[in-house]
């Protein structure tokens, strides 16, 4: 038997039945019962368009992408992200670039690659301790499935701030070793910043709870890129 889709209002986080009436050939938004504003404003725009809305830390994109939205395009967006963010970390990694060979090169990629799908995995699984502590009724409304799959895109969505690492791949030959590290720190910043706000327009947490969850989330980031700085160590040895 096929389960029931959940969406949500995108302002206020309640569930509603549906998002759209159809009418002849038109389609009409709903109101939410609750906050009385328009259900969701996204299904009316572009992929383009709320993907720059997600790039720009806006709640409203984020819960409509995990709640409401077909995710389809945003798994093939994460795969390219994905790879972007190997390619930046093999580039980082290398003294010389130029002067390195395509084994050591292909060799990097992958290997990073491999780190960064570790990477994500950890930071969900920290992300579903999180939750399951402090809502383990909310946990048990949605489902496990539910529960892991909406976590998950939670962490891919925060993983869309590693766009901004391409101009520092385009223009790494044109700045300083001070200028990579300030860019990566920036980008590490918004990331953490989307990774917040993303998993707080998931609604799992009650306003009481959410400061905490907030400093058990950043807790768990800087726990997750401890992790990465000591795996990176103990590759930098070969593609050095």
């Amino acid at each position: 038997m096929t389960e029931k889709r959940r969406f949500v209002c995108i302002n206020c986080g309640h569930a509603v039945k549906e998002l759209f009436k159809k009418y002849s050939n038109t389609l009409k938004t709903t109101h939410c019962e609750k906050c009385h504003q328009i259900t969701d404003k996204y299904i009316e725009f572009e992929e383009f368009i709320i993907l720059i809305d997600a790039l720009l830390l806006d709640s409203f994109a984020f819960r409509h992408i995990i709640y409401n939205g077909e995710f389809k395009i945003y798994w093939k967006v994460s795969l390219v992200v994905l790879l972007l963010e190997s390619f930046a970390l093999c580039r980082q990694n290398l003294t010389d670039p130029s002067q390195a060979d395509l084994h050591i090169h292909e060799k990097g990629f992958y290997t990073y690659t491999l780190q960064n799908i570790g990477d994500y995995l950890l930071m969900t699984l920290l992300l579903l301790m999180i939750t399951a502590t402090l809502s383990i009724e909310w946990m048990k409304r949605m489902g496990v499935r539910n529960f892991t799959l909406i976590i998950f895109k939670v962490v891919l969505i925060s993983n869309l701030s590693k766009f901004f690492l391409l101009p520092i791949l385009v223009w790494r030959s044109n700045t300083t070793v001070f200028g990579r590290s300030l860019h990566h720190l920036l980008v590490m910043g918004h990331h953490l910043c989307s990774l917040v706000l993303a998993y707080e327009a998931v609604g799992a947490t009650r306003k009481v709870f959410r400061w905490w969850a907030f400093t058990l989330v950043v807790l768990a980031f800087v726990l997750k890129e401890t992790t990465r700085h000591f795996v990176a160590l103990l590759l930098e040895d070969n593609f050095t």
